[in-house]
């Protein structure tokens, strides 16, 4: 078994996890385990509860199924439905310490959080037609879909903010050391993971793998020669080429 995925999670665990946004910044994540397999721990998202209101209605109560009169004077930028926001009084001010997973259940538990998929995630949109008009709780087709539960390897899932915490400050700080190399060390560190892949798929030797760096090193311009493993053999090219070359090492 693989170091780390002989972890154990219960349903109803809360986990955390390494994950990153957009920009490629690490942060932690954390949610309610649902199962586990060997190979992956299952997890269902928190969030807080839906709070939205339409015409006084709570949004997950709200169907509008017949088209109504347009109002005298209508034009397009007219207000068709009242949208509001109602905290209920028990949740006004509830604090949540996300670093401790105690405090998390216990908003669960309370309702303070609920499980993502509960949660409708789309917008409020009206349909005009000559008929009225009618208010519709639709996805627009370009949204992407909200994400409400996940999956994560057992090795990367932790069973505090801490250990997660730790993971994320590591990785960040790769991002860092990175965008802080030069160009041609970050070619070589490129060429030199190629490299160690192929010698431990192929078998391949630190001698002979120790020739190859050798020769591509050699190459001018080496902050833009690329190498792969094709079929067992390391070939390379410059980025802005397209035909690859095979090495012959032969004296």
């Amino acid at each position: 078994m693989k170091k780390g995925f002989e972890k154990r999670f219960n349903k109803g665990d809360i986990v955390y996890w390494c994950s990153f946004d957009h920009t490629g910044k690490y942060f932690v994540r954390w949610g309610m385990v649902n199962e586990q397999f060997s190979d992956a721990v299952c997890v269902d998202l928190l969030e807080q509860p839906e709070t939205r209101y339409i015409n006084g209605i709570p949004i997950d109560e709200f169907e509008d199924n017949t088209y109504h009169k347009l109002p005298k004077g209508w034009t397009y930028d007219t207000k068709l439905y009242e949208l509001t926001y109602v905290v209920p009084d028990n949740l006004k001010g509830y604090k949540i310490d996300i670093a401790n997973s105690d405090s998390i259940k216990q908003a669960y538990t309370n309702r303070a959080l609920v499980k993502s998929d509960t949660i409708f995630h789309g917008n409020i949109e009206t349909d005009v037609t000559k008929q009225g008009y009618k208010i519709l709780k639709k996805y627009p087709m370009w949204q992407k879909q909200y994400e409400t539960h996940t999956s994560i390897r057992p090795d990367k899932a932790f069973f505090t903010y801490a250990e997660a915490q730790k993971e994320v400050d590591a990785d960040n700080a790769e991002l860092e050391r990175i965008a802080n190399l030069s160009d041609y060390d970050w070619s070589v560190e490129q060429i030199d993971k190629t490299l160690n892949a192929w010698q431990k798929t192929c078998g391949v030797t630190d001698e002979e793998k120790q020739k190859y760096r050798e020769w591509i090193l050699n190459l001018k311009d080496i902050e833009n020669v690329e190498i792969r493993d094709f079929g067992g053999n390391i070939e390379w090219k410059y980025c802005d080429k397209k035909k690859w070359h095979g090495i012959d090492l032969s004296d």
